[in-house]
């Protein structure tokens, strides 16, 4: 069966016993529908013993085991707020479903939250019930703001804790879940956190609805499709994943804990994948990796999510794999799908395919991906924009967050008529395709105007030895406009510098660079993967200001 037929299966059995679709209810009907077929599992490179497969009638005994906990020993209340807070597994889904059947709101962060900021965060949310593991806390106690926590370890455990296994000993598998009205808010996700404290955004029952309905129009797989997902279980992505394939049923691959680019690699191998999805980073590490040391030859799509990838990563993942093949004769070679959204916007709000016959590039993010979000570009009044004039990418749907948790302070200026900023700077052509130009925090104001730094990292990625490139805009000694300077993260030996420099001169957009800075390091990167260009431009500017005007730094370590 589709996506599409099981999506009106499952409509059908909750009608007949008089329910509506919700978070609360899926796994009861899934778990009727599909029965013991395993659909999702867990491969980790560092622990081989959280290798785990699970169907929807085994999901639904082990969350609803986690809910009598919930019920039971903490007694908690009606939209109480419970964080999670582990490695990276698919546990992050087993507690989101148990905490939302019993009645409250899950609060999932990621295992590397900064601990200096963790307390601010879940002061915030309101979090004082914790699901966590010793392997966090670093041989610690968990934050004295929470209460209660549930690990799951018995490690290092105070008097607040109480090992999982413990908890569930005298606990049975049955559990009515609370039934939700569409305005009940079931969870709160965190932002990367690039510009300051991540931000908590949150999602009502009806968001989450809206995205199934939403894939009903725009999913990308057929039947029996295998899927793998690199990306944090924390987040918002993965967990709208993670209900979309409940209702697929097709069989998925989660990669947890830390997986290098040949892990992920080999396992699209050994496991034949046919869709991957994950963030642009991993593309740019699996691109650097290799490719033409591995097959890949069952993949049919290639999506990658939040961030739009480099056209250089676009135009190699589509030489490998096939969409279509007939008597085992390449027809149409793969497709990678590039999907700009956010935690924010709830669903993609502009998608774009790339082909091996694509040529239409220079951060083109295609069209709105289907008629769940209205999409626009405005100033900064909400008033449209001409055609190919840049303006601000708003968006407004059934699928659009709530509001910032205890935030609102974070909604002035972003809202205007009930359409979000997504903080993007576009255009839009006659024809009504999207333009990346920037993030709006990222636009570079020099003495000769607005530079865009994702314009000049398409240029530059492209130029032999430069593994992947970083444009900031630097302040130095008190000038009022900022200096372009391009950080390269780069493997070839230091007296080969020059010549990278030489060649990127060579780019369209190179003329605005006045600084160029090499580092061995990848960039720091945030909670979803993305470059912390905040914290870049920061160490960069402390770097030139100590070294003078040189144009060519060796620094191996950022």
């Amino acid at each position: 069966m589709s996506y599409h037929s099981n999506l009106a299966a499952l409509k059908k059995l909750l009608a007949n016993q008089n329910e509506r679709l919700s978070v609360s209810s899926l796994l009861d009907v899934t778990a009727e529908l599909h029965g013991d077929k395993s659909i999702f599992f867990q491969l980790s490179e560092q622990q081989l013993e959280s290798t785990a497969a699970w169907s929807a009638l085994s999901l639904k005994r082990q969350v609803n085991i986690r809910s009598n906990i919930l019920k039971n020993k903490y007694r908690i209340s009606r939209y109480q707020r419970v964080g999670i807070l582990l490695s990276n597994s698919m546990e992050y889904h087993l507690w989101f479903q148990a905490i939302v059947r019993a009645g409250g709101i899950a609060v999932p962060m990621n295992g590397g939250f900064d601990k200096t900021e963790l307390d601010e965060y879940l002061a915030q949310t309101g979090v004082k019930l914790l699901i966590t593991e010793s392997c966090i806390w670093q041989g610690e106690a968990p934050s004295q703001y929470i209460d209660n926590y549930i690990s799951l370890d018995n490690k290092n455990l105070d008097a607040r804790g109480c090992y999982l296994a413990d908890a569930a000993k005298n606990e049975t598998d049955e559990f009515s879940a609370v039934k939700l009205s569409p305005d009940d808010v079931v969870l709160i996700v965190h932002t990367s956190g690039t510009t300051g404290l991540p931000k908590p955004v949150i999602h009502t029952d009806s968001t989450l609805v809206a995205v199934l309905l939403s894939n009903s129009k725009a999913v990308f797989t057929s039947k029996d499709e295998r899927m793998m997902l690199v990306m944090p279980c924390n987040h918002w992505i993965s967990h709208c994943a993670f209900i979309v394939t409940l209702v697929s049923s097709d069989q998925t691959w989660w990669l947890v804990k830390q997986y290098s680019a040949k892990f992920i690699l080999s396992n699209i191998d050994q496991y034949n994948i046919t869709s991957f999805v994950s963030f642009a980073g991993n593309y740019a590490r699996m691109y650097n990796e290799g490719l033409d040391n591995y097959r890949l030859d069952s993949i049919k799509m290639w999506v990658s999510v939040a961030d739009v990838s480099y056209e250089v990563h676009q135009r190699a993942f589509v030489q490998k794999g096939a969409l279509l093949r007939v008597f085992g004769k390449v027809i149409v070679k793969s497709l990678f799908i590039d999907l700009l959204g956010s935690s924010e916007t709830g669903v993609p709000a502009l998608m774009r395919s790339i082909s091996s016959y694509s040529n239409r590039f220079g951060r083109y993010l295609g069209k709105p991906i289907n008629n769940s979000l209205q999409v626009n570009v405005v100033d900064e009044y909400g008033n449209e924009v001409a055609v190919n004039q840049p303006g601000r990418l708003v968006v407004s749907g059934p699928t659009v967050f709530k509001g910032y948790w205890n935030n609102s302070e974070k909604m002035l200026g972003v809202f205007h008529d009930n359409c979000w900023w997504t903080g993007d700077i576009v255009y839009k052509d006659k024809r009504g395709r999207f333009y990346h130009l920037d993030r709006g925090v990222n636009l570079i104001q020099t003495n000769s105007g607005q530079v865009s730094s994702l314009a000049l990292e398409e240029q530059i990625i492209k130029v032999a030895g430069v593994l992947n490139a970083c444009v900031l805009g630097v302040k130095l000694n008190d000038a009022d406009s900022q200096a372009v300077t391009c950080v390269i993260q780069s493997n070839v030996r230091a007296d080969a510098y020059a010549s990278i420099v030489s060649a990127i001169k060579e780019c369209e957009l190179a003329r605005d660079i006045k600084h160029f800075v090499f580092t061995l390091s990848d960039f720091p990167r945030g909670l979803t993967g993305k470059v912390l260009k905040r914290q870049l431009k920061s160490e960069v500017a402390l770097l030139l200001q100590q070294r003078g005007d040189e144009i060519v730094h060796n620094f191996s370590v950022i």
